[in-house]
């Protein structure tokens, strides 16, 4: 077994100036018993160690990277790291995303208090980061609490089962005996392999929640270079893909979890359907009304003449 506690598993592809920001913020946190894997997809590894040894002698056995040859995709990278690792807790850390200097320390103490294994994970609330890249610098744009604030102290399972509700990677630890629970990732999915992943992990116990926000999601628009999001590398609701997918394999009688998945990913589909609808003819109703009253306005106006 490892001698540390928490794995930092992060997947990184020719993206050194988010993978220098993310070892930067991984150095602050004030909670340093952890272990960062690091996994280049393909990507050039010289670029790689610039960044690691950029920080000179800090991490020394504390960081393993393995360099793959050629790009093997999302989930059968984030199977390899988590192969490679066997520390009690895990976080998925996205090289583009980044961590507030308390989040280890208040997310391990969480779990570490539960004796009683009720929780199988803690996640918190997340910034949201809007930014883009100028040359070798990466400016923010915007910083905002808004959308990534959780309330209450556990997370809802059916919402994350119907996906109106998402776990970001950043925000989540969990525990390996979970991961164990969930029967590990889906190497052949290279998108949402996260969320199928966590969907698995709530078999194992509660998501707790800690309002506070430790960590930051970061968005940019797209711009046709490595510094994209992932999920512009595809030309389709890869969401969408998702869910139907998911809805085939219950037909076909994949299992009773994917029945119980599909069925309310389906409800749920149904009824903001549903709402659309409505909402439309209420829109058209208030437009038919307006037209009306101005029509009334003018007869009205042509008899007081």
């Amino acid at each position: 077994m490892s001698a540390y506690k928490v794995a930092v598993v992060v997947r990184t592809k020719n993206r050194p100036l988010f993978l220098q920001r993310a070892l930067e913020g991984l150095q602050r946190q004030s909670f340093q018993d952890f272990r960062i894997h690091l996994i280049n997809d393909g990507g050039d590894p010289a670029a790689v160690r610039d960044c690691v040894a950029a920080q000179g002698s800090w991490w020394g056995e504390r960081l393993s990277c393995v360099d793959l040859p050629y790009s093997v995709g999302r989930g059968k990278a984030l199977a390899l790291a988590f192969a490679a690792s066997d520390e009690p807790y895990i976080l998925i850390h996205d090289d583009d995303d980044t961590l507030e200097p308390a989040f280890l320390e208040e997310t391990v103490a969480y779990l570490e208090r539960d004796q009683a294994r009720f929780f199988a994970g803690v996640v918190t609330s997340n910034y949201d980061v809007y930014e883009h890249v100028e040359g070798e610098h990466i400016v923010v744009d915007n910083k905002t609490d808004q959308y990534g604030k959780r309330c209450g102290s556990i997370v809802d399972y059916s919402l994350y089962l119907s996906y109106l509700s998402v776990v970001m990677p950043i925000a989540f630890l969990f525990r390996r005996t979970a991961l164990a629970e969930a029967g590990g990732v889906d190497a052949e999915l290279n998108y949402v392999e996260d969320h199928d992943l966590f969907i698995r992990i709530m078999l194992a116990g509660e998501i707790g929640i800690i309002q506070e926000s430790l960590c930051s999601y970061h968005h940019r628009q797209e711009v046709g270079n490595a510094s994209d999001a992932s999920r512009y590398e595809v030309a389709y609701d890869y969401v969408l893909a998702y869910k139907n997918e998911t809805i085939r394999k219950a037909i076909r009688g994949g299992s009773r979890f994917k029945e119980m998945q599909a069925y309310v990913m389906q409800s749920s589909h149904q009824e903001r359907f549903l709402l659309g609808q409505l909402s439309q003819q209420v829109a058209q109703l208030q437009e038919g009304f307006g037209s009306l009253t101005q029509l009334l306005g003018e007869v009205l106006g042509r008899l007081g003449r």
